[in-house]
């Protein structure tokens, strides 16, 4: 599976959100999407990428829905950096530790 990567702004000449939701969801309102920035730290929840030639980083601890009607579609991950993105977010998730 390759994430999408959305921008949220006028500017679509670069993401700003990568979506986490299954695309059989597609016609809910609302997607979940996490931030994608250039300038973010780096830490054990986040996750840093390649993407037209320049690195961003991916917080998958600051998940959220946004409004479908505000995303425009920029392009989309590869899938050893979706798969990255996958696991990563797991991570904050409730398991049977």
């Amino acid at each position: 599976m390759n994430l999408p990567l959305y921008s949220s702004t006028a500017d679509i000449s670069r993401p700003n959100l990568v979506g986490l939701q299954h695309p059989g969801l597609a016609a809910l309102p609302t997607q979940l999407v996490c931030p994608l920035r250039k300038n973010l730290s780096l830490t054990p929840l986040r996750v840093k990428i390649r993407w037209g030639g320049d690195d961003y980083v991916v917080a998958c601890d600051l998940l959220r829905p946004v409004n479908t009607t505000a995303l425009k579609r920029v392009g989309e991950l590869d899938s050893t950096a979706s798969a990255e993105i996958l696991r990563t977010f797991q991570l904050l998730l409730a398991g049977d530790d």
